[in-house]
């Protein structure tokens, strides 16, 4: 899968955001989250997550490697967030374990608008590892409790494809997958891991959709931290990855309306949007250009 994936020539150009203590990428398909022990081989040309740590490091100038706090599936999009030092490691990696970091992906399903009950709803279905590695609904004592937030965002009106913004409560594996496809019954497009179902030809006369791409994206990060002065130090702050230019161009095609900062990306602080491109009191700063808005219908 994904035997395409080319290592760019710098990962850097995968920032989207930084201050003095973290790093966000906008973390492109087919990467995988963690480095591989070669042995001396040559590593996999779809894991290069070493190249990738080793050159953030020259490009932000830092003493060490950036340090890991969180993984997205091999398939999945979007916000990544590294920590540039061990104390910061260790403080996101208790904002995720105590599950206070905010979670919020974006999926193209296969279904429109009448295979939805409501607008908007929550899946509350246990979830467990089977002998073969992947994940189901489950019922017996292995089985963990798993909470996933769903909204209607859009439907097209021209193929059986909807938008959703999903709200991840449980960070189990696969969960999102597992939880659209087994208890909504609208896998994500692409998804032929758990749904062996072939596209519909409704969807693929219209629109061409790329092979070995599940297109599920981490849209928005929300982090807590710290300023250094004033009297209320404490932010929520919110990181949007754009969404993939591929992503888009389905939507586009399909007639589904995007919301623009889910096209261009941005800064939240307290769930509000950054008008600017820094913030001053975290020494941050947003590193991507702004796509045009007329990449957004």
């Amino acid at each position: 899968m994904f035997s395409s994936f080319k290592a760019p020539k710098s990962w850097a150009r995968y920032a989207v955001y930084a201050d003095r203590s973290i790093i966000v990428l906008n973390k492109p398909p087919g990467l995988i989250c963690q480095g591989s022990l070669t042995n001396g081989q040559k590593p996999r040309d779809s894991d290069k997550f070493n190249d990738l740590l080793h050159d953030l490091k020259d490009h932000f100038k830092l003493d060490n490697l950036p340090y890991t706090v969180h993984r997205l599936d091999k398939s999945t999009t979007g916000a990544l967030v590294l920590a540039k030092n061990i104390a910061t490691a260790r403080q996101l990696a208790q904002q995720f374990q105590s599950r206070t970091v905010g979670k919020t992906y974006l999926a193209l399903v296969r279904g429109g608008e009448k295979s939805f009950p409501t607008k908007l709803g929550e899946i509350k279905d246990a979830i467990e590892i089977n002998g073969d590695g992947r994940v189901s609904i489950g019922e017996s004592c292995d089985a963990e409790f798993a909470v996933t937030g769903w909204e209607l965002v859009a439907s097209s009106r021209k193929v059986p494809l909807s938008l959703l913004r999903l709200t991840l409560h449980t960070g189990l594996k696969h969960q999102l997958r597992v939880h659209l496809v087994q208890s909504l019954h609208t896998p994500i497009l692409g998804d032929a891991l758990y749904s062996r179902k072939s596209i519909s030809e409704k969807i693929t006369q219209v629109i061409r959709v790329p092979e070995h791409r599940v297109f599920l994206h981490a849209s928005r990060l929300t982090l807590s931290r710290f300023k250094k002065v004033g009297s209320n130090k404490h932010v929520r702050l919110g990181i949007a990855a754009a969404l993939p230019a591929d992503f888009v161009a389905i939507c586009n095609d399909a007639g589904i309306q995007l919301d623009a900062t889910d096209v261009s990306g941005g800064l939240f602080v307290d769930d509000e949007p950054l008008g600017g491109y820094d913030i001053e009191d975290l020494q941050g700063k947003w590193l991507r250009p702004r796509r045009p808005a007329a990449s957004c219908k």
